[in-house]
């Protein structure tokens, strides 16, 4: 039986659509392959950055050990032990400098670290390792992290 005109349409859109997903995953992989190359040349900045960065804030080091997957505000607070309305100063600095991303989902926003601090291995800089064992051990004094 021959597709009428609207059938025929609707196989173009489809087909479209196809094309234009195969260009977003060619995009995505170009920009991953693009920013890995930046953080190789930005390494050292970059660790010294967060070293700086995560000294002075314990809330903000276990923010990023929080959102290695996305994690929505309201559950961030909670485990932060932090008012709503304080959250945007632990979080502002670490999205400024583009360690931490966030989208809405169903109204709600959830944050979650970016490929950077994954790409430094932000966990095993000896400094940061450090700094993440002693929130530990506060935390298991206070049965907590």
């Amino acid at each position: 039986m021959p597709k009428n005109n609207r059938d025929k349409e609707i196989d173009q859109i489809k087909e479209d659509i196809r094309d234009i997903r195969n260009d977003i995953n060619e995009i995505k992989g170009n920009t991953h392959n693009i920013s890995r190359i930046l953080t190789i040349g930005q390494r050292e900045t970059i660790k010294q950055d967060l070293i700086s960065m995560l000294s002075n804030s314990p809330k903000r080091l276990q923010v990023l050990l929080l959102t290695k997957d996305y994690i929505d505000r309201e559950e961030l607070c909670m485990k932060l032990k932090t008012d709503p309305r304080n959250l945007n100063s632990f979080l502002d600095p670490l999205q400024e400098k583009g360690y931490l991303s966030d989208k809405k989902v169903e109204g709600k926003k959830q944050y979650r670290r970016t490929d950077l601090i994954n790409q430094v291995g932000f966990e095993k800089i000896p400094e940061i390792a450090i700094l993440i064992r002693e929130l530990e051990t506060r935390a298991g004094n206070a049965g907590e992290l």
